[in-house]
């Protein structure tokens, strides 16, 4: 199975931000039988991807302590400045 193919078999129909074990058939060399297997880190690696496109992880980690309203305006303000101030420099 290829990578594509167990992407596509990893989305669960109705859970946005679920993933699924794959299992896989394969052939044991020294025995010749047919057996299962579950590939577990392409789930995690699949579920980990999905919560950090959906902006999960950042929403909850930001969340831990509150931050005040003037804060937030400071630190908008200030990533604002550092984009003018990279976009200015490769202008030059």
């Amino acid at each position: 199975m290829n990578k594509k193919q167990k992407i596509w078999e990893s989305y669960l129909p109705g859970h946005a931000l679920g993933a699924k074990v794959v299992t896989s058939k394969i052939k044991d060399k020294k025995t010749g039988k047919i057996r299962e297997s579950g590939d577990i880190g392409f789930a995690i690696r699949f579920w980990k991807r999905s919560l950090k496109d959906a902006g999960t992880l950042f929403e909850f980690k930001s969340r831990k302590e509150y931050t005040k309203k003037s804060q937030r305006r400071r630190e908008k303000m200030n990533a604002a400045k550092f984009a003018q101030w990279v976009k200015d420099k490769h202008q030059d």
